[in-house]
């Protein structure tokens, strides 16, 4: 399950990557252009980070069995569509924050996070538990930890490449991908609670 999630987040992100070059090689006007860069690309990855989480379902969060993805996000009207909004909102959003926009790595880790907070509340509710979203502080060192490496080892491996917009491209698809980590990491810091 992990191993298969992480290989078409992989693909996915390579995806992105090729669309988002090709469409800045061939986007000028700057109405396009804004559209691409704050709906289409934003929206390219919510759904490759969404493929990441259902494929790695139930063994995400580390617990078996846990009810099927069909019937905690689907089996409740509107559920879908709020993950999909939630998480398109975050991406639209953090960048926003003063904070996020001095430290850009930390928006695609928050946006994966919310995901997954949000899927984790879900079965949570299903399985009656009272569970918490948010982990110890320790934990919020290794998540941040795990960021910054993500962000680091994108910025180091588009080092090479000269032209600035292949670069940004390149890295952008890297750092998507290098999320995936960190977002196990949370979720099986989360998955002990499903036990209960």
């Amino acid at each position: 399950m992990i191993a298969a999630a992480l290989l078409a987040f992989a693909l996915a992100a390579l995806g992105l990557a090729w669309a988002e070059d090709r469409l800045h090689r061939h986007t000028h006007a700057p109405l396009a252009v804004a559209w691409v860069d704050r709906f289409l690309l934003p929206l390219g990855r919510v759904f490759a980070l969404l493929l990441f989480i259902a494929i790695a379902y139930p063994a995400l969060f580390g617990r078996h069995p846990l009810p099927a993805l069909r019937a905690v996000v689907f089996g409740v009207d509107g559920r879908a569509d709020t993950l999909i909004n939630v998480l398109f909102l975050a991406g639209l959003l953090l960048p926003a924050l003063p904070l996020l926009r001095r430290a850009p790595g930390l928006t695609l880790p928050l946006q994966g996070m919310a995901g997954v907070a949000l899927l984790f509340s879900w079965v949570a509710q299903a399985r009656g538990l009272d569970a918490s979203l948010w982990p110890d502080s320790a934990q919020w060192l290794l998540l941040g930890a795990l960021a910054g490496l993500a962000s680091a080892a994108a910025g180091l491996l588009t080092l090479t490449i000269d032209e600035p917009v292949l670069r940004q491209d390149a890295r952008d698809a890297i750092l998507l991908w290098l999320q995936a980590p960190l977002l196990l990491v949370y979720a099986r810091m989360l998955g002990p609670q499903l036990s209960g």
